[in-house]
């Protein structure tokens, strides 16, 4: 019988380097699919490989810069930033590995990178005040639909809760949508990627502890 899963807070250096292998590459499946990865990430073939890599980047910056949380079956995380510093620094991103991305993923592909990442991030810097970021959830797909992604929302949603700060989230599925609608979330704005894709921007403000759960 599998054991049920916990919420694991990674809270050390030695923790990381432990996990970061297996819990980028369930990132990356769990994000192949997406529809910002495949606009900057185009080659199916590579996808997978390249998303590792980005996941190895942004583990490493959470966990120097705000709450990394993982699955004890090693299916899942959740990246949050803030709340004091919440929005990506591009600065800080670049001395974690970002700056190899042209060589990696491509000039073009590094151009659009920039364009939707540089549009997120100017209207994440308009929100004042402290906040939490999500900046990455994600589950294995043979994982998903089990309740553990509500069970990776939960500790940080309540720890905004308790500190009486609102949470901000950017997401490009409907489907994502309809599951951070039940966490609470509203969206304040849609947009479009590229041609083809859209992106919401969502957020969810401090609650009283009894209605913090997902639905």
């Amino acid at each position: 019988m599998e054991e049920e899963a916990k919420i694991i807070k990674i809270s050390s250096r030695n923790e990381l380097n432990e996990v970061i292998d297996e819990i980028s590459l369930v990132l990356a499946r769990a994000f192949y699919k997406d529809p910002f990865y495949v606009y900057i990430m185009p080659d199916n073939q590579k996808r997978i490989e390249q998303l590792q890599w980005w996941y190895k980047i942004l583990l490493n910056y959470t966990f120097a810069r705000g709450d990394l949380y993982i699955l004890s079956n090693k299916k899942g995380a959740a990246l949050w930033l803030g709340p004091k510093k919440p929005a990506l620094d591009f600065m800080g991103l670049a001395l974690n590995g970002l700056i190899a991305y042209p060589f990696k993923i491509g000039f073009l592909n590094f151009r659009r990178m920039l364009a939707v990442s540089s549009e997120w991030g100017a209207l994440h810097r308009k929100e004042k005040g402290l906040h939490y970021y999500l900046l990455v959830i994600g589950v294995d797909p043979s994982a998903q639909r089990k309740g553990l992604g509500r069970m990776l929302m939960k500790e940080q949603l309540e720890k905004a809760d308790d500190e009486g700060l609102f949470c901000y989230l950017e997401t490009v599925t409907e489907e994502n949508v309809i599951f951070y609608r039940k966490c609470r979330f509203y969206v304040v704005k849609k947009g479009k990627i590229g041609e083809e894709y859209s992106y919401w921007i969502m957020k969810r403000p401090p609650e009283k502890r009894k209605a913090t759960n997902c639905r």
